[in-house]
């Protein structure tokens, strides 16, 4: 069971370690088509954006506002910062302020957009922002001052309305200076790609990921039935297990007996003793019995795959009268009780076959009697017409069954309440024969339970 155990958890741990390579190989993929994705088009759109500022910066005629704004007063702003820090703060607050509403309002990338999307035939959903992402003053030519640095990780937006700038579709940052003594460094960037980019990207991945998935359900599916078809081999090992353990011990003990009171007919003493002899040849007969109805049980079940069924008509009245009275002239204890309720049914005709059916029955009132604690047992067998259709109702006050052993008990070799009632023999057969009989005969048969109240077995006969 150990060894079981083992295997099966390492064939779960193969599959989970098969999921995180098929997703990390996926992953992978993903990343490099983001960072591929559309590099074609980025490298047109950053030379054509390139050339168009060559000697400008942001965008064409954006150089002017920048000096329209930094450059007057850089000598002023580099006294403000020298001796007042705060107010030199507050002075250039005021002049990004009016630079951004300037360099937006004067904006004219779209147009450029538009015409580079024109001139290379571009995705007309492609879309671009452009952003400033810092500004620095140098004063005196040696001191550098830091008058904007943008928080946001794109920066800050002058135009355009992608939604999601990121560094995979980034087309160029640009980072302007001069070298005169008083003059001011600015960077830049421009980012262009679609807004369903996330979308795009995987549908030229789908084929791979229905690949992976594919691969994942199919391995998944195998494990699955691998693991199923090892419950079954597994269950119908331990099924046959405890076959041959209650088949040997069924044979042995009738055997050991029989050899007991062989032993003593081969004393003398016993031989001279009429009666003592007479009880031992009883008790060889009783045994014998017994060996008989094993190994017929054992042949009925190996035949009953390619049984012959002959059908005779009987009246079901008469039928299970004989049933109930040849059965307690078998069980003879005194502390079962059978009662027959046949209302309307007196001259009730069915077809059937007479031997099946009483085994049948036989084997279910065995069960009643077997697996039954109360020291008064009690079996009711009940006939009755419900919705056009023929009832046979068999019901007792045994120990009952849970839900679960009501699933398995017409498997072949199975034995129901072995904790609870350990001292119960049998091959696991009885059930089984039933549920063929009703098999054979095109009949069906239903089962209700319930712990220490009964059970209930009833056979719906068309």
């Amino acid at each position: 069971m150990g060894f079981s155990l083992n295997n099966r958890g390492f064939a779960l741990l193969s599959f989970i370690i098969l999921f995180i390579v098929l997703f990390y190989l996926t992953y992978n993929t993903f990343t490099l088509k983001d960072k591929q994705y559309k590099v074609t088009e980025k490298e047109l759109i950053n030379k054509f954006y390139t050339h168009k500022i060559i000697n400008d910066k942001l965008y064409p005629g954006a150089q002017a506002i920048f000096d329209k704004y930094i450059m007057p007063d850089i000598q002023k702003a580099e006294k403000f910062f020298l001796t007042d820090k705060p107010k030199f703060q507050t002075y250039r607050k005021e002049m990004l302020i009016n630079l951004f509403v300037d360099l937006r309002k004067h904006s004219n990338m779209d147009s450029i957009f538009l015409a580079m999307k024109k001139a290379y035939s571009l995705d007309s959903n492609l879309r671009y922002l452009l952003t400033v992402n810092s500004i620095k003053e140098t004063f005196g030519g040696s001191r550098t001052v830091d008058i904007f640095n943008s928080s946001a990780p794109h920066g800050f937006i002058i135009d355009g309305d992608l939604d999601s700038p990121v560094a995979q579709n980034m087309i160029t940052s640009i980072t302007v200076s001069s070298p005169k003594d008083y003059n001011y460094c600015v960077s830049f960037s421009l980012y262009a790609d679609r807004n369903n980019r996330l979308l795009e990207i995987i549908k030229t991945m789908l084929p791979i990921v229905i690949l992976t998935l594919s691969s994942i359900a199919l391995v998944f599916v195998v494990f699955l039935v691998t693991y199923r078809n090892w419950e079954r081999q597994k269950q119908l090992a331990d099924l046959k297990t405890d076959f041959v353990n209650s088949i040997t011990h069924e044979f042995h003990t009738p055997i050991s007996t029989i050899m007991v009171a062989n032993k003593n007919l081969q004393n003398d003493k016993v031989l001279d003793n009429k009666d003592r002899v007479k009880s031992l040849t009883e008790v060889i007969f009783r045994q014998s019995k017994r060996l008989e109805t094993l190994f017929s049980q054992v042949l009925d079940i190996t035949r009953m795959d390619n049984v012959n069924l002959e059908k005779e008509e009987v009246l079901l009245e008469e039928l299970l009268f004989e049933i109930v009275q040849d059965y307690k002239l078998k069980i003879l204890d005194g502390t079962t009780d059978i009662y027959l309720e046949l209302d309307g049914m007196h001259d009730y005709v069915i077809s059937l076959n007479r031997f099946w059916f009483t085994t049948m029955v036989f084997n279910i009132f065995d069960n009643a009697v077997k697996y039954n604690d109360k020291v008064e047992k009690s079996i009711v067998i009940k006939a009755m017409i419900e919705k056009g259709e023929l009832q046979v109702q068999i019901s007792d006050n045994g120990v009952g069954m849970e839900g679960d052993t009501v699933k398995y008990i017409f498997d072949k070799f199975y034995r129901a309440n072995k904790k609870q009632m350990t001292h119960v023999s049998g091959l696991g057969l009885g059930l089984y024969y039933a549920q063929q009989c009703i098999r054979v005969h095109g009949w069906k048969m239903s089962v209700k339970s319930e712990i220490n109240v009964g059970s209930n077995f009833v056979i719906y006969i068309s």
